[in-house]
């Protein structure tokens, strides 16, 4: 029958997989499987579980804070139809705090998570990863400084702009005040870094040669079944 034909054709095994799906699963004769060496556990597994905690604790502490009086606004003294914020100082003092841990947090798991899928290339064997414990790996310390450097300008904007609110004169960086410039020509900007360091190193980091390779074995494996 067509069936039984079909079936011998592709192996007294029904269950095993072909095509496409059988380059992650079984690995055909005189192959090796993929990957090769299991990965040895660091804390660099940890990083993304500890940073989803700290959001999340940051996250409960916001929506605990209890909310400044008049947060909406009071009745303006001249103009009926509007409101007035009111001190903004007093307005702001749970929220300032709150509002940079939450962003600084953010920033960790975006900067984290990119790192961490540069590093963690699945397609390397255990012959070619770099050893974690005596290398110095070029990847970790680009995007450490990235990340120390983007918290830095998130930093300074929140004080910057913290500042604004009991100083009595307005300071200008350049053009604007100081926290609406360094929004403008930091936190904007920041993401450009690595963009940069995505395009430079695309071929060794993000796509390398390793993984080019595999690509285009899973290609003729699925041509071929």
């Amino acid at each position: 029958m067509l069936g039984d034909q079909t079936l011998s054709e592709k192996g007294s095994d029904p269950f095993q997989p072909s095509g496409f799906l059988s380059a992650f699963s079984y690995p055909q004769e005189g192959q090796t499987p993929f990957p090769t060496k299991p990965r040895r556990k660091s804390m660099k597994h940890w990083i993304p579980a500890i940073l989803l905690i700290a959001f999340w604790a940051v996250l409960l502490v916001i929506l605990l804070t209890p909310e400044a009086s008049n947060g909406h606004g009071v009745p303006h003294s001249k103009f009926k139809a509007m409101d007035h914020g009111g001190d903004g100082a007093a307005r702001h003092e749970f929220l300032l705090l709150s509002g940079w841990m939450l962003g600084s947090v953010l920033i960790a798991i975006f900067v984290s998570l990119l790192a961490w899928g540069t590093v963690s290339q699945p397609c390397e064997s255990g012959a070619t990863r770099p050893s974690h414990s005596t290398k110095f790996d070029l990847r970790w310390f680009i995007f450490l400084i990235g990340g120390l450097a983007y918290e830095g300008v998130f930093g300074m904007m929140c004080l910057a702009y913290r500042n604004s609110l009991t100083e009595p004169d307005v300071v200008f960086l350049g053009p604007f005040p100081a926290g609406l410039a360094w929004l403008l020509f930091g936190v904007w900007w920041m993401p450009v870094f690595f963009v940069v360091v995505y395009s430079v190193f695309f071929d060794r980091w993000i796509m390398p040669p390793q993984s080019v390779q595999r690509f285009e074995e899973l290609i003729k494996r699925t041509k071929n079944p």
